[in-house]
């Protein structure tokens, strides 16, 4: 975004041209999406004992809910949910690594780093791009 002036001594944002690094930011949105509410889904199911098609639709309702409700946080909330999400994903990794797979400590910790790299980046661009939606919304009001 750059400022610019409306002619009257205003100050306008104007939104600079997008380029390809949004669209990709929108692919780590959406995978970061992807990989949470499959992973609450899949969980969810197991535990009540259900489906594939149920653990489809609980992941579908998870990413809904989640879209809808970090969109509406303040900063220091949307921080904290953020947080432990990524968390939770990291020791999911790392569980995973050392239990089924049987990998060392060490390498279960390095990979256990990329979900956090993923969603830590995810969280942060959809942050930024909530932000740039009201803007837009905002310079768009009758």
């Amino acid at each position: 975004m750059t400022t610019g002036s409306n002619g009257q001594g205003g100050r306008v944002r104007l939104a600079a041209r997008p380029s390809i690094f949004r669209l990709r930011a929108g692919f780590l949105v959406l995978l970061a999406l992807v990989i949470v509410s499959g992973m609450v889904g899949r969980w969810a199911a197991t535990l009540f004992s259900l489906g594939a098609g149920w653990a489809a639709l609980i992941g579908l309702l998870v990413a809904v809910l989640l879209g809808i409700v970090l969109s509406r946080l303040d900063r220091l909330t949307y921080v904290i949910i953020a947080g432990v999400l990524t968390l939770i994903a990291a020791y999911t990794a790392y569980d995973f690594a050392r239990g089924p797979i049987d990998f060392s400590v060490n390498s279960a910790l390095a990979l256990a780093v990329l979900p956090v790299l993923l969603l830590g980046a995810a969280f942060w661009d959809f942050w930024r791009l909530t932000h740039e939606l009201r803007d837009w919304a905002h310079q768009h009001e009758p």
